[in-house]
């Protein structure tokens, strides 16, 4: 009798040992734990690439990234309101929505031969649970063309929410690129072309503009797209017809169904 005790016993504390290592492996600082240390492998061998088989280790190390951030952000709701700080650090870029339904977490694959090569996980929350989407976001047909997002705009007109978010290219030391692609949540469901910028030529869901980085080499702050919630304004850096950045800018208002440009 006292032998089923005691092995009742140490069922008992087994049981409690597992669950409690379950609980330290999910919590918000285990999963960070866990993403930092493949994060910061893959930022050494990006560095060391040039070395025999850091290519591989680099591709591997992108794959695991990869495939762990878009299980945690997708099985843990919690997850997209987690500052993650030390990976930010390690230059993991995370942008927000204000309303908290909304993030992208971009990075630098370091695999891009003359460009960044940008690898995104987007997160959004629909009935209280969380999806992600992994997304080797590109712009056209150049290679080393991908892009991330810095930051997040939200919108909310006729009881609809939509995210505006710019997003930066690097291509070349020469050339770069920004842009603005809308994004809208429709029966839990992340839909990444809403028409809602109209030009001469049609109705648009990005505004998408390169330019020569050489023509802000002495500029103090980097020009951006940037969203006006008062005004419902887009406005956009004015570049050349010679690839130059200027201190112009062209302005889309929203007119009660589309972002027009202004005259």
């Amino acid at each position: 009798m006292r032998k089923v005790k005691t092995v009742k016993l140490f069922i008992l504390l087994f049981s409690c040992l597992i669950t409690s290592n379950l609980f330290a492996q999910n919590s918000p600082q285990a999963i960070e734990s866990d993403l930092l240390r493949i994060l910061k492998k893959v930022n050494y061998y990006g560095a060391h690439k040039k070395e025999w088989k850091a290519i591989d280790s680099l591709q591997k190390q992108n794959r695991i990234f990869a495939f762990k951030l878009k299980y945690y952000t997708s099985k843990y709701p919690a997850t997209i309101s987690q500052s993650f700080i030390s990976l930010i650090k390690e230059r993991l870029v995370i942008a927000t929505s204000a309303d908290g339904m909304f993030r992208t977490y971009s990075w630098n694959t370091q695999l891009g031969v003359t460009g960044f090569d940008i690898y995104n996980v987007l997160q959004y929350k629909t009935n209280g649970q969380a999806v992600s989407l992994l997304k080797m976001d590109t712009v056209g047909k150049r290679a080393n063309q991908s892009l991330w997002y810095p930051k997040i705009f939200t919108f909310t007109v006729n009881n609809k929410t939509y995210y505006l978010a710019p997003y930066n290219s690097v291509y070349s030391a020469t050339k770069a690129g920004q842009g603005l692609k809308i994004f809208t949540i429709e029966k839990g469901v992340l839909i990444g072309n809403p028409p809602l910028i109209k030009t001469p030529t049609g109705v648009y869901s990005q505004l998408h503009y390169e330019f020569d980085v050489s023509s802000i080499a002495d500029w103090k702050s980097y020009p951006a797209i940037y969203f006006d919630q008062p005004t419902q304004t887009i406005r956009t850096p004015l570049v050349d017809f010679n690839h130059k950045m200027t201190r112009k800018f062209i302005t889309y208002k929203f007119t009660g169904r589309f972002f027009e440009k202004v005259k």
